[in-house]
């Protein structure tokens, strides 16, 4: 038996079902945190599919652990940094506990490169550091972007530490 869960807060597409950007879809529970997610699992669920888990709650990482620990294979789809290009919600966990992960990539809207980071765009031009991190959105608030073209005005600059 094979269940897909995501945030309800994700309503871009569909409300009930995961859509790809190339508008494949599967039927899915919409849930607001990790407690409803735990409880909306069926005991007898092999597979658990987990997407836009960068909006869930700490609590999903120990509920991915859990539900592997008893042998249902967990499938967890995020991204890994938010518009500002730093590491977003659980998912820094979610990827450390993984057994496997497959981190995949666009291709820069700007200069062709592989595109490792999400570029969001407010009225034609980068968001800056100080907006929200949350905007549920597709293609007319996000595109693709190399580190190179990634731009995030207002963002600090990395300090440099070194040694003892």
């Amino acid at each position: 038996k094979v269940i897909a869960i995501k945030p309800s807060l994700d309503v871009r597409f569909s409300t009930s079902d995961v859509v790809s950007h190339g508008g494949d879809k599967i039927e899915c529970l919409p849930v607001r945190d990790s407690r409803e997610a735990q409880a909306a699992i069926p005991d007898d669920a092999q597979v658990v599919a987990v997407d836009e888990a960068q909006f869930f709650d700490v609590g999903i990482v120990d509920l991915c652990v859990e539900l592997a620990d008893v042998g249902v294979r967990v499938i967890v789809a995020g991204l890994d940094c938010d518009f500002r290009g730093e590491p977003f919600g659980p998912m820094p966990e979610l990827l450390a506990r993984a057994e496997y992960v497959s981190k995949l990539q666009a291709i820069c809207v700007k200069c062709g490169n592989p595109a490792t980071r999400t570029q969001r765009i407010i009225d034609g031009h980068p968001a800056s550091y100080r907006d929200p991190q949350v905007l549920i959105g597709a293609s007319e608030a996000y595109e693709a972007r190399c580190r190179r073209c990634h731009e995030v005005p207002g963002k600090p600059r990395p300090h440099a530490t070194g040694g003892d």
